[in-house]
């Protein structure tokens, strides 16, 4: 049996495909989306999500935050919810560097920027990193052409204080799909299985110092 090129320990019984070849358990349970950039089509990491999700570890205060959104407050945002989870998924197929954490701390950046605008003062409140800054710029024209006097369509026209509120329920949702491993793309995932988008066929691969 091969040694596990990542300990140089165990044995390599599982095969990688971020790393393209076997690593040891251990270290494909113990490094999977910390310092692996795992790829979504992973057996390993897919059984891991499984196990997960029959038993869930729920913040208490998301939980808590949560129960404010109701079906008539995802019903009267479907259209800018979808605006948004489009643009994170183009995003995503343009970037492959793109992971849940960016998104949430992008989320929050342009709803900092949104409650500065609601209350009448307009400041950017840009994130770090041009795969945050690239997100962010894509979903701020979404909801620029939102909230945008000749928006086309039935829709009313967006505030910005109904946009903080959407933001807002977005942060919240990508935090209760994700996990706390850095390298987590669960909720982009979720986000692709759950609404049909499309998602890459293979992540970076690489192993982060």
């Amino acid at each position: 049996m091969a040694t596990c090129p990542l300990c140089t320990t165990g044995s390599a019984k599982r095969y990688c495909p971020a790393k393209g070849t076997h690593i040891c358990s251990l270290c494909c349970g113990t490094k999977r989306e910390i310092e692996i950039d795992c790829p979504s089509s992973c057996t390993y990491l897919k059984a891991s999500r499984s196990y997960e999700a029959e038993k869930p570890i729920v913040d208490p205060d998301l939980l808590a935050k949560m129960h404010k959104y109701d079906n008539n407050f995802l019903q009267r945002y479907n259209h800018v919810l979808s605006a948004a989870n489009l643009a994170v998924t183009q995003e995503r197929m343009a970037s492959p560097w793109l992971v849940d954490r960016d998104v949430v701390e992008v989320y929050k950046a342009l709803a900092t920027t949104m409650r500065t605008l609601s209350g009448g003062i307009y400041y950017e409140s840009v994130p770090e990193g041009p795969v945050r800054l690239s997100l962010f710029r894509r979903l701020k024209d979404a909801f620029d052409a939102l909230m945008s006097p000749d928006t086309a369509g039935d829709q009313p026209i967006l505030k910005a204080s109904e946009a903080l509120d959407v933001l807002d329920f977005a942060t919240l949702v990508a935090q209760m799909n994700s996990s706390v491993r850095p390298r987590s793309r669960r909720y982009l995932d979720w986000l692709s299985e759950t609404f049909g988008y499309p998602q890459p066929q293979q992540s970076s691969g690489l192993i982060l110092p």
